[in-house]
């Protein structure tokens, strides 16, 4: 049992089963390979014997922030700020609001613990730090062609990084902003944040901080 004993978790366990569904892997020609990304030209085949072609970007994973200036968790209340950056996000051609971060390290052929990599990402882009994390949840970001895992996580007890802080990329051009919850609550609502990140975020701190 994955998702619990009871009967919904019997339920959830079927659906997730892939039976019928499942594709496996046949073939897997490397396309393009460009920074920590591939793009893969994969065959795959299923029960009945038919194959398909999908094209796939692999991914290291990343992370985000969901950021909030408490000092505890039992602190936190709609008025809490949560810090977004602003950024032109060339792909969609427009600026974002998105919470802050990143992508995993590779070094060495290591791949960045994920925790690690959110303190560095929050410090680069905000010049803060947490004195406490958690993690929250994990998803992908866009199953349909990559493999891009996300790891979100709360930060809170927030202070200034001080002199020596890590500061953004050189190709980065960000700025760190600052909505309560109720704020971002509502920008979601009238469509103005619209990064899945980050809508998964605001979800995140609403639920905080609801009594």
């Amino acid at each position: 049992m994955r998702f619990g004993d009871d009967a919904l978790g019997a339920r959830l366990d079927a659906l997730l089963e892939p039976g019928d569904l499942n594709e496996v892997v046949v073939a897997s020609d490397l396309v393009v390979q460009a920074a920590y990304m591939e793009w893969r030209r994969t065959t795959v085949e299923r029960i009945n014997g038919e194959q398909h072609v999908r094209y796939i970007v692999g991914h290291p994973g990343a992370v985000a922030i969901l950021a909030i200036d408490a000092p505890s968790e039992a602190a936190v209340t709609p008025v809490s700020e949560l810090l977004f950056v602003r950024q032109f996000r060339a792909p969609v051609g427009q600026l974002l609001l998105e919470v802050p971060a990143g992508t995993l390290d590779l070094h060495d052929g290591v791949t960045e613990k994920p925790q690690l990599a959110a303190e560095r990402e929050l410090e680069e882009e905000t010049g803060l730090r947490a004195t406490t994390w958690r993690h929250l949840r994990s998803f992908f970001t866009a199953p349909g062609f990559t493999s891009e895992r996300m790891e979100l996580y709360l930060a809170l007890g927030l202070s200034e990084a001080g002199p020596g802080a890590r500061t953004p990329d050189e190709d980065e051009a960000i700025e760190a902003v600052r909505l309560t919850i109720a704020e971002a609550v509502e920008a979601v609502r009238r469509g103005a944040i619209v990064d899945a990140k980050s809508l998964v975020a605001v979800a995140a701190a609403e639920r905080l901080a609801t009594p």
